[in-house]
């Protein structure tokens, strides 16, 4: 991989990675996407990694007890997320 003087280093990952990142506080995972959110890296995932992003947060909720996110919130998590989608 060829890195830009002054670009920020691309890094692909896979859902797991990014659930992880959300639900375990103080984990590589977490400062992945604090490391992103900062623009030190480009964090890079598919679109089906999404789909297991939101099949875990469902998954969650479910044993929580709690009601799951509504579309609208998934959407703004999907935007704040420092992950680039495609």
């Amino acid at each position: 991989m060829i890195n830009v003087r002054g670009q920020p280093r691309v890094l692909r990952i896979d859902g797991t990675t990014i659930l992880r990142g959300l639900v375990f506080p103080n984990s590589d995972e977490e400062t992945l996407l604090h490391l992103a959110a900062c623009e030190k890296i480009e964090l890079h995932s598919s679109t089906s990694d999404w789909n297991l992003i939101l099949k875990g947060l469902m998954e969650l909720s479910r044993r929580a007890g709690s009601s799951p996110m509504s579309g609208d919130e998934l959407k703004q998590l999907r935007i704040s997320i420092p992950v680039n989608f495609t």
